[in-house]
């Protein structure tokens, strides 16, 4: 019986001590994030370069490298947030498809062609006097 309780007891003896071992000691200080703000202000530079020429998915991606690098730039947070939106209108202009399928689009046309406007409204003349029949009454 002895043989028995003895590997359990051990096993509990080595849980208890895994479990009591402090993770963290007091005098131990988390480590703080430190801001790089030359590599922000380098993908910022590239950011810019990649937006100014139209190639705003890449430009994107420059600009969440310099808010990774320092997120309290505000530059780099604005720069973002545009060069989101217009990556988004990139996607759709691509495929029109991301926002109505089976709709028409304006880069479905050809360069002459225009829209067919929609034909006008019949004209109204002078107003025609109804005839009023008089509708003839039953008597009690």
């Amino acid at each position: 019986m002895k043989q028995k309780i003895l590997p359990f007891l051990f096993l509990a003896l080595l849980l208890n001590a895994i479990l009591c071992i402090p993770q963290k000691t007091a005098c131990e200080e988390p480590q703080r994030f430190v801001p790089d703000k030359a590599l922000c202000a380098k993908m910022l530079a590239f950011g810019k370069q990649a937006y100014q020429r139209g190639k705003y998915l890449d430009a994107k991606g420059y600009f969440r490298r310099a808010i990774l690098a320092d997120p309290s730039s505000t530059l780099a947070w604005r720069y973002y947030d545009m060069a989101m939106v217009f990556g988004l209108a990139e996607k759709v202009e691509k495929n029109a498809n991301l926002i109505a399928p089976d709709v028409s689009v304006r880069g479905e046309m050809s360069p002459g062609k225009t829209i067919p406007s929609a034909p006008p409204p019949p004209r109204a003349g002078p107003a025609q006097k109804e005839k009023i029949e008089e509708e003839e009454e039953e008597g009690c």
